[in-house]
């Protein structure tokens, strides 16, 4: 039965944990960094509050998955693992939002305006520009947010917060709010796979 329920623990954190330098690691909600030169952290942040939970056991399981996929040498290495006061919270880095992606089976994509549109993504939702204090909404339509193509963009499919390198000027409205210059807190129900997908554009 304990081991069952650790199985179960493995399931639920690794849906957050695997979607998944001070700022990063003081987080208290799942986050993932785009970095300025296309590398991703990933701090994520999870109950861990049963007496039948195991660190050891969540961290060598970890520690496999990052070595199946190829560890260093395949773009991915995880940081730092911690259990304390009833959390865990673990940092993962990524070479490329491809790993990211590809590790933790999300829909993710980072990049500029102009290619993400030849990757396909066309843009159709809702979006919103944000404003210098943070707390006005005013809606835009997508060819305001394409006028520029210089403009990067973060594209998720996931219930995370994500921080940019630079300040965000729109954000599709679908279950987001901007939480500061640089982050946005997605906050769908469900699981990632049910998540709407976000687009983040800044500068």
């Amino acid at each position: 039965m304990r081991k069952l329920m650790v199985a179960g623990l493995f399931i639920i954190l690794c849906t957050g944990l695997l979607s998944g330098c001070s700022q990063q690691t003081d987080v208290e909600t799942s986050t993932v960094f785009i970095e300025k030169k296309g590398s991703v952290v990933s701090v994520d942040v999870e109950k861990f509050d049963k007496e039948y939970y195991e660190a050891e056991e969540l961290e060598n399981y970890i520690e496999k998955q990052v070595e199946e996929y190829g560890g260093k040498d395949g773009g991915v290495e995880k940081s730092s693992f911690d259990v304390k006061d009833g959390k865990a919270k673990l940092k993962m880095r990524y070479d490329s939002y491809e790993d990211y992606a590809n590790f933790n089976g999300i829909e993710f994509y980072s990049g500029s305006v102009v290619t993400a549109q030849a990757e396909g993504y066309d843009f159709d939702t809702e979006f919103y520009s944000v404003s210098e204090n943070l707390k006005e909404q005013k809606a835009v339509d997508s060819e305001k947010v394409l006028e520029d193509d210089d403009n990067k963009i973060a594209i998720i499919k996931a219930n995370v917060d994500v921080s940019v390198p630079g300040k965000i000027l729109y954000v599709s409205k679908q279950d987001t709010k901007v939480t500061a210059e640089d982050t946005v807190s997605i906050m769908g129900e469900g699981a990632n796979e049910e998540a709407a997908l976000t687009y983040i554009i800044y500068q």
